[in-house]
């Protein structure tokens, strides 16, 4: 563009100048011939008063005026009344027969007293400035000049002309740079400022250094856009993150995908469920999600649906909710939201299912309570009723148990315990092995103690006694006669391990993933005459996790258990 204009102004400027040197070559022109003339007449009025003053020989007088240094160059010619030819500084003309009254500054000058022209002389073969004068006595004298010679200063006026003309053209096209720079540079900055906010920069802007004119109000309302432009971004970035954060934070996956199935957006949690890694923006959905149930739950007309997939060899059970996304008056795509409710299903079913085993353990005390209770009524003999009172006993204390285990795995689970102390763990398994070890001996089992932990915890002490109790309980209850227990507990990378290993009877494969249930027992007749309740190992759990512990079983049927808590030094 600046290319553009240079050259058109360098154009407009140059046709211009020629204009004006025409103009001025034309009017220099005809200024110079009238100057010559008045310059020739001067020279015939001198000449003339020369002629009256000297009574002699005008020839003579006329060859000493030709002489004369001042009238180098200009041709003199004297003319009778008749028109005869007496004098000419060109000799060899004087012979000439031809008239020259004919002449244009002849005619004039026999009129008016005074002619002149400009014409080709055809005895000169050149073109003449001519100027004549009438004297007293009806004679003429004539001075006359080539044209060439008359054009010298002419020549010279044109050199410093032309001169003038390149110098014009140089300052003008200088000039033109300079104002095309001017005009074109902040042009040229809004057009680099504004590939530099394309980009995404919108903190520049333009400096403005013209004063009140397009160029400034110009400047002004691109820095304004600018600056709304940012203000606008700013907002929408806001608003991006605030949606990213959202979505990030969503325990449901989403998607957004156009009428072609690219991806316009995926959030983190819809990527963990389908098991996609990377950046997938733009990419067809069809390359990642290939389940033909999910695929038609996205694209069929129904807005809500749940269906149950085995994706990846992962049974799922999936809750879609779909909306069009419209760009009136078409739907330009489609966003989903995913919901993995596999576990919330499984937890249904488990409390499903503990509402079931609950109604089914109280059931069972209950009846036998209701039904020895009954069968009182019409019993006499005092050592049967003695015998139904006992099982009474027995089967109240067996529902009491229950509804203990219960209520402390609710307070467990609702993380109802408040009650935070430090102890120290080797004292408490003391406690617990007081406690169990006539039971042990009765029953022929051994209990050895191996604690070198010397481990102090933060937290709630008869929880912690419970736990030991169960598991060491349920250890000395499923081995048999000359059997061991082992319980040890040591420190490790600050961790309290504690480690409760038996020969007993062990745990089949089948049953070893189940053994935390609630209500699942591996061996239900000797649990049930044992008194338990089918809760201690969930019990267990819950306590260890309420710990920030882990627990790891491992048994082989006929050989033993072992177990393995790992709790971390909080103190």
């Amino acid at each position: 563009m600046k290319k553009r204009i240079i050259i058109f102004t360098t154009l407009i400027i140059t046709f211009f100048l020629a204009i004006m040197t025409s103009m001025y070559l034309v009017i220099s022109n005809h200024k110079y011939l009238e100057e010559s003339k008045n310059v020739l007449n001067e020279y015939n009025k001198v000449i003339a008063l020369l002629l009256e003053n000297d009574n002699g020989n005008i020839k003579s007088e006329l060859e000493r005026i030709e002489s004369s240094n001042d009238m180098k160059n200009i041709r003199i010619t004297y003319i009778s009344k008749d028109g005869n030819l007496i004098f000419d500084t060109h000799k060899e003309l004087i012979n000439n027969n031809e008239s020259y009254l004919k002449r244009q500054e002849i005619i004039e000058a026999i009129e008016s007293g005074l002619g002149s022209s400009v014409r080709y002389s055809n005895d000169l073969h050149q073109n003449m400035i001519y100027s004549a004068l009438k004297l007293k006595d009806g004679s003429i004298v004539r001075t006359s000049i080539a044209v060439e010679n008359a054009k010298i200063l002419d020549s010279i006026n044109s050199n410093y002309l032309l001169v003038g003309v390149i110098l014009s053209l140089v300052i003008a096209l200088l000039l033109t740079v300079k104002i095309t720079n001017i005009i074109l540079n902040p042009l040229k900055e809004l057009e680099q400022l504004t590939s530099t906010i394309a980009s995404g920069n919108f903190h520049k802007r333009v400096k403005i250094n013209s004063k009140d004119d397009e160029i400034q109000r110009l400047g002004k309302s691109f820095n304004y856009m600018a600056e709304q432009l940012e203000i606008t971004m700013e907002r929408f970035k806001d608003k991006q993150n605030g949606l990213e954060a959202i979505l990030k934070s969503m325990g449901s996956g989403v998607i957004a995908f156009d009428r072609d199935m690219n991806v316009l957006m995926i959030n983190p949690y819809a990527k963990k469920i389908f098991g996609i890694s990377g950046e997938i923006i733009g990419n067809k959905l069809l390359d990642y999600i290939t389940d033909k149930e999910i695929i038609k739950a996205f694209c069929d007309g129904k807005d809500r649906v749940e269906i149950e997939v085995n994706y990846n060899d992962d049974p799922k059970i999936l809750k879609i909710r779909k909306a069009s996304i419209i760009n009136e008056p078409e739907i330009i795509g489609t966003v989903v939201v995913i919901q993995d409710i596999t576990d919330i299903k499984k937890l249904e079913n488990m409390r499903s299912q503990f509402v079931a085993n609950i109604s089914h353990e109280l059931k069972t005390p209950l009846t036998s309570i209701k039904g020895f209770a009954e069968t009182l009524r019409y019993v006499d003999d005092d050592e049967t009723r003695n015998k139904f009172l006992s099982i009474i006993d027995e089967e109240s204390d067996r529902l009491a148990r229950l509804l203990e285990d219960i209520l402390c795995l609710y307070e467990i689970e609702q993380k109802r315990s408040t009650v935070l102390e430090e102890f120290n763990v080797d004292e408490q398994i003391d406690k617990v092995y007081m406690l169990l070890n006539d039971q042990a001996q009765k029953k022929g089992v051994e209990i050895f103690l191996d604690t070198n932990s010397n481990c102090v915890l933060m937290g709630d002490k008869d929880k912690f006694k419970q736990m030991l109790l169960n598991l060491i309980s349920n250890s000395v209850k499923y081995t048999e006669k000359g059997g061991k227990v082992r319980v040890e507990s040591y420190n490790r990378d600050m961790n309290l391990v504690l480690v409760i290993e038996d020969n007993g009877i062990g745990i089949s494969a089948e049953d070893l993933p189940r053994i935390f249930e609630r209500f699942y027992r591996v061996d239900k007749a000797r649990s049930r005459e044992s008194g338990g309740t089918g809760l201690g190992l969930a019990i267990v759990k819950h306590i260890v996790r309420l710990f920030d512990g882990e627990i790891n079983v491992t048994s082989e049927l006929g050989v033993g258990t072992k177990i393995v808590i790992t709790i971390p030094i909080n103190i």
